[in-house]
């Protein structure tokens, strides 16, 4: 039995939410495909992007046990703009799929999908279809019409015999569908995060002051530079380290500040490892309808190395108190929090932090999969 992945992320060594499902279907008996995300043709224009175009020339790839990748034909553009072209993408998509060795869309027992925008290609498939929905599509700027993917992702979850969501701002969306409705969060490889920062903890009488602030992550749209801007000149004594990939008009705006470092990516086991002795960690994401349906995965890693949190308003995390995260909705605001944050953090508040995201844990999230799974008309053992 096969199941297909239907992703808007390439693969890579990073474990993912998208990663660590594919590889669950794996475990469960399942040949895996995990479909990379598709370009346009637009990437012609960005030379980064031009392996994209030909990738799909290469077949499928084996990446470990019942488990490979293939990257898909490039679309037209506009598919987030008219209903008609994302249509054609679907069934370009589609006939990819076919075209693939190994009968890829045949036998298949399950597709997981994370694209709103290939209804067309479901329907074709004609098998079960669980769709986590991670972020707000609809939000994302660009050459979108709003309404546009909204009925796309209709027509999806109209499809899907699942839905999952991360959070309760997102499941608004899906109102109508209660019934196979879903809420599953983010989570955190607990041990890869906990275990550096207790090793650290325990050598420990009391709680020193680094001034040294982190945050890790992409930094585009949905960063706000204002913030990190008004924190690093509050405290211009403080360093702020940020790994990720920054877009160049953020590091035009941070250039001007000389306590942020902009570090570039680090592999999330030498973040694990670095995390424990910063003051405080922060999200410091713009406010926007895409922001407001996060459920930011670097707020459970934080928490896992025992860290204060100090973020924008996001709703997912105002569940949580302050002895986790405190949220902040203007910069002033932030730089207060990031103070607060600091001042009374201890050795106690590190331990629990540690202990109680526990919970968090990536296992915890596949046991809630795997009852998603369980509901499907084909469940496989």
């Amino acid at each position: 039995m096969k199941a297909l992945v239907l992703s808007t992320n390439n693969y890579r060594s990073f474990p993912s939410r998208k990663q660590r499902f594919a590889g669950r279907l794996a475990e469960r008996g399942y040949d895996v495909l995990y479909v990379e995300a598709p370009v346009t043709w637009l990437a012609a224009a960005r030379p980064k992007q031009w392996p994209k175009l030909t990738a799909w020339r290469s077949g499928a790839h084996k990446r470990g046990d019942h488990l490979w990748t293939a990257s898909p034909t490039p679309w037209l553009p506009y598919f987030k703009k008219y209903e008609g072209v994302a249509d054609h993408d679907s069934l370009t998509y589609y006939n990819f799929l076919r075209s693939l060795a190994g009968d890829w869309t045949r036998d298949v027992g399950v597709v997981l999908t994370y694209l709103p925008f290939v209804p067309r290609a479901l329907q074709l498939l004609g098998v079960p279809v669980v769709y986590d929905c991670v972020d707000d599509h609809s939000a994302y700027p660009g050459l979108i019409d709003k309404p546009t993917v909204d009925v796309l992702e209709s027509r999806t979850s109209d499809i899907a015999s699942a839905v999952i969501v991360t959070n309760e701002t997102i499941a608004a969306k899906f109102s109508s569908h209660q019934d196979k409705l879903s809420l599953i969060q983010n989570g955190v490889d607990h041990g890869l995060f906990a275990t550096p920062a207790m090793a650290w903890l325990d050598t420990l009488t009391a709680l020193p002051r680094q001034r040294k602030l982190l945050y890790v992550g992409a930094m585009h749209e949905w960063f706000d530079a204002r913030v990190v801007g008004a924190v690093a000149a509050a405290y211009p004594d403080w360093k702020i380290d940020c790994f990720g990939d920054a877009l160049p008009a953020v590091r035009r705006e941070l250039a001007v500040h000389a306590n942020v470092v902009l570090k570039g990516t680090l592999s999330q086991n030498s973040i694990a490892q670095v995390a424990p002795q910063y003051d405080a960690a922060l999200i410091p994401f713009s406010q926007s309808p895409l922001t407001a349906g996060v459920d930011p995965l670097k707020f459970y890693e934080y928490a896992a190395a025992g860290l204060p949190v100090v973020s924008s308003t996001i709703h997912a995390l105002g569940a949580f108190g302050e002895d986790m995260v405190r949220l902040a909705s203007t910069p002033q605001e932030f730089v207060s929090a990031v103070q607060e944050a600091v001042d009374t953090d201890s050795l106690e508040l590190r331990r629990y932090r540690v202990q109680s995201s526990q919970r968090f844990d990536w296992s915890f999230r596949i046991t809630e999969f795997d009852r998603v799974l369980d509901t499907l008309a084909h469940p496989q053992s």
